[in-house]
Order: C-alpha cells, then structure tokens, then sequence
C-alpha cells in the first residue's frame, strides 16, 4: 500500500526495449490492463479473473516453464467486513462511556476470521512504541499484557529521535503498523490500538479511515487467525489527547517518555474497553501468475521480477467514474514484468529468471506473503529480485530513486547500468515514511534475499526536480488510489522507456554473472541472508 509524497509512487521499471515496436507492445499491455474491460483487476472479481488470465496467456504465448502443472499458483483469501451497526466499541473513563464516532474518531475490527469476537473490560496500557528489539536493546512490554489493550505510537523512536536510535529518521520495520499489530498478538494483547499522528504514520487520518473501513482481505488461516488480538484499530490524536488529559499529562509529555530505553508502560487508570465486532465473511481465490526461463547453467539459481496486478476494482457508490483503472499503479509495473517475459525468452541466460504477476497487494502484500510460504525455490538460491509498482509517465530523467538507499549489494550494479545512460542513483526523499516496507518485495527480503526497489527519477531533463517535484505531488493528490488513474493521451512515455532498457541490462548481469549479492553489514536482513546461504 503506498504513498507517494515526494518520492514518486513506488515504482520499478524493467524492460528490454530494443526497437518501437517491442515498446509499442508494453504500451498495449499497459493500456489494456488499464481498461474499463479489466473493471479495476480486483481479485475474485470477473477483472481480476480476466488480468490474471491475461498475463498467464501471456506466458504461454512464449513458451515460458511453470512450477507445476500451470502458471496460475491458488492463493485462497479471506475478506472480513466489520458490521458496524451490530458492532461496538465501549471505551470507558472512570466508569462513563466515552462517545467516538466510527470512522471518524475510530476506526477497528478483528483479524480473526470467524463470524463474532467480544471482550469485556480489558485494562488499557500505554506501550509507548510497541517495539520489542532486542537488537537495538529497546523493549516497551516490561510488563505482562496478556488480555489487557495496549495502546502505542505510531513509527518508531528514531523519527524523533532522528540518529541516536534505530535507523536515525528512517522507518525500520519496528515503526510499521503491521509489526505492532504482530508483536501485541505475540505479548497476548486483547486489543492494539495505534494512535494516529499524520507527520510520523506519513499519511492523513483519511488513509486510516478509508483503508480500515469496509471488507479487510486476508489469507485463509486454517486456524481461524485465531492466535492474533481480538481487536485492531486506530485511534485519532485528539481521542489521544483526551484519554492522557485525564490522567493528568498530555500525548507531548507520553511520547517523550516513550523515547528512552528506560520506559515503563504505564496502566492508563480507571480505563477500559470492551468491543463487540460482528463479521461477514467471503472466501475466494485469486491467484499469482509465475513463469520463469530456464537458465543454460546455472537453472536452480534465480534472479526474481515481480509486480502486482490488482487494484481496488469498481466502488459502485461513487458518482460518475465507479471504476479504479490502476494505470500508474499498477498496470505498468504489470507490464513491465510481461515485457521483460518476452525479452528473456529470446535469450536463454546461465541462470533462471522468474517472472511474478502478484495478486492482493492492496490488501497487505497478501500475494506475495504466500508466495514466500509457498515458495517453489530455496531462498539461498535467490540470487536477487526486483520488484515493479509503479511508475507515472513524465518523461526523462536525471536519476533513479531507491527505496531504502544504502540497503544491498545490488545497488552499485544496477549504479553500473544506469551511469552508461548517464543516470544516477538517488537516495529516497522522504525514509521516515517507510516506502520500503510497503510493497511486495518486503515479504522477500524478510527471508533474507536481495531486493532493490526503485522510484522513478524525479530530477526530470525537461524541468528538473521542481517539475518532477509537482508531477509526484499532483499523482499523489489527484489520482493516486483514485477513479482518475487513467492512461491519458498527454503521458511522456519516453523515460519508461529508457529504464525499462537500464533494468533489463541489469537483470542481464545479475543472470549472467557469477555473482551473490548480500545486504551490507548492519543491515537488518544481512544474517538471515548468510543464514540461508549456508
């Protein structure tokens, strides 16, 4: 789930274009899968059958090899949407029900996969960050929660702290939502409760509140998802503010405390909460697209190119346009992966590459989190991966963004490819926001493999980085997530492009050398790399 900000929409861009015609058939994947015929590619639905199926005919079209018996890899999911009106959520203060409003003041609901969940009187804890990592020597449960509700900050202490902890201001994985979620789950948490602050989550209460309203897709747990809190939500800050204003202090005066290794959680006295949460439930299944080309030498080593292919299909409450395109995001990264499909299957590299059409990445990376359980490969024959979302249309530029600049080995070759264009590598703008855990390629490095992550450039030939400064903000604010994420007669097509022919010369080397890129020490992917690897 992304968020451009300064940094251009995630995006990783890799093709061959060796001639106008080969670019011309990237432009016609790309307008196709952007279509109103594809309904917004949402998985389960009649689009997003008719994308995968697109990509996997695709494949046959060139001959690509399978794991199995077909391209098309099950991936089983599970939505639950909250009933609100047969729901509840009875937060108390000093025995008096504080009045919020769903969604505007709250937004929560259950992970769990089962028709109801209810606790009564679960004793509220402020945990400060809610980070348990002993690497960094930081614990913020130093007391038993089991069936009491914590509530926490959102990032993790380094964006305020900004060099002395954790990654400095950059976003390690302890300040994403999701881990915070994970480790309440793991301490016994009834409830988890983040609170919002738009600065340190790098996004407006109404990404919160739009997000987390509605059906929440997720695998299908044969327990259930049973071992996760009961409830999980979001709190505003100024709920924040009234819940510390009665215990005598303010969210400035908690937070600061939160900032020392030394914190203690602290029961937040005389309050509670008990929450009912009534489901429905629908199960379907969706599936990732993978084909791959057999290496001449070295067949049982991989170089990974993934990109996901849903969107947020049709809203049919909207007025006027109902259909979410997904052009930018992420029909180009889409057919970036089938276009570089086609360039390799003319040549036949010393190692396999695989190419990866990824389902329900909006819905939390869930495509590719099954496929690293699921995973026809080991991952210490991984040699690297790329991972394409998403890239606008505004022309040439100067530099290629990564995400998470400074991360693996794979960047001074993928420097190597983009100077002889006469291009360099750029640091992400905007670390605090944590991009780099919020796209497919993060389940993969979570196993240890190499990753690279790229942004288009923004310093633009033509403007320079004010004018590709204003195109990423006006993507961001106008059509990010939005009916208008449209191919439009006005794109400049011509740096795609040209990286397009930087990334597939790159993929070339990484499939041809001999080479095993790692993560560079201290990086926190490193050991898990060297582990599989031996």
């Amino acid at each position: 789930m992304k968020n451009l900000a300064l940094t251009l929409i995630p995006l990783l861009i890799i093709s061959s274009c060796n001639t106008a015609s080969d670019f011309d058939k990237y432009k016609k994947h790309v307008i196709t899968l952007a279509s109103d015929e594809f309904e917004g590619r949402a998985p389960g639905t009649p689009g997003g059958i008719k994308t995968k199926n697109y990509i996997a005919d695709h494949y046959t079209s060139l001959g690509l090899s399978s794991f199995g018996d077909s391209y098309l890899m099950p991936v089983n999911l599970t939505g639950v949407n909250l009933v609100v009106d047969q729901s509840s959520f009875d937060l108390s203060v000093n025995g008096e029900r504080l009045e919020l409003a769903y969604p505007s003041d709250v937004v929560y609901g259950t992970t769990r996969q089962v028709d109801a969940v209810s606790f009564q009187d679960s004793d509220l804890v402020f945990v400060g960050y809610g980070v348990n990592a002993p690497e960094y020597d930081w614990n913020d449960y130093k007391i038993d929660v089991k069936g009491k509700t914590v509530v926490m900050l959102i990032n993790d202490p380094g964006f305020e702290l900004k060099g002395t902890e954790f990654n400095g201001k950059a976003m390690t994985y302890y300040g994403r939502w999701t881990y915070k979620f994970e480790e309440a789950a793991r301490q016994g948490a009834a409830g988890a409760i983040i609170i919002h602050e738009t600065a340190p989550a790098s996004y407006p209460w109404g990404v919160v509140e739009g997000g987390w309203s509605g059906e929440q897709l997720n695998l299908t747990f044969e327990d259930n998802n049973i071992g996760r809190s009961a409830l999980e939500g979001w709190i505003q800050l100024d709920v924040a503010e009234q819940l510390f204003a009665t215990m005598g202090t303010n969210y400035a005066e908690m937070k600061a405390k939160a900032l020392s290794k030394d914190f203690q959680p602290v029961p937040m006295k005389g309050m509670q909460l008990s929450a009912t949460m009534v489901n429905e439930l629908r199960t379907s299944e969706s599936h990732n697209v993978v084909g791959y080309v057999e290496g001449s030498e070295m067949p049982n080593e991989y170089v990974l190119i993934m990109g996901h292919w849903d969107h947020m299909g049709i809203n049919p409450t909207l007025e006027g346009d109902q259909i979410f395109n997904g052009a930018v995001d992420n029909a180009t990264g889409t057919a970036a992966v089938m276009h570089m499909a086609e360039t390799f299957s003319k040549r036949q590299p010393k190692r396999s590459v695989v190419f990866i059409g990824l389902t329900a990445e909006e819905s939390g990376l869930l495509g590719s989190a099954y496929l690293v359980e699921n995973a026809p490969f080991e991952y210490g024959n991984v040699i690297g991966g790329l991972n394409l979302d998403a890239f606008p249309a505004i022309g040439k530029s100067k530099d290629i963004t990564i995400i998470g600049f400074g991360a693996s080995e794979l960047e001074p070759i993928l420097s190597k490819h983009a100077s002889e264009e006469g291009k360099y590598l750029a640091p992400d703008k905007s670390p605090e926001a944590g991009f780099f855990y919020r796209s497919d390629h993060i389940n993969f490095a979570k196993r240890g493999i190499p990753m690279i992550y790229a942004d288009p450039g923004i310093d633009l030939v033509d403007g320079g980085l004010e004018k590709g400064i204003a195109a990423a903000r006006n993507y961001t604010t106008n059509d990010y997530h939005k009916p208008s994420d449209e191919v439009r007669d006005d794109w400049d097509w011509s740096g795609i492009e040209q990286d397009l022919g930087i990334f597939t010369n790159f993929i070339d080397d990484l499939a041809n050398s001999g080479e095993y890129p790692n993560w560079y020490e201290g990086n926190e992917f490193k050991a898990l790399r060297d582990a599989s690897r031996d």
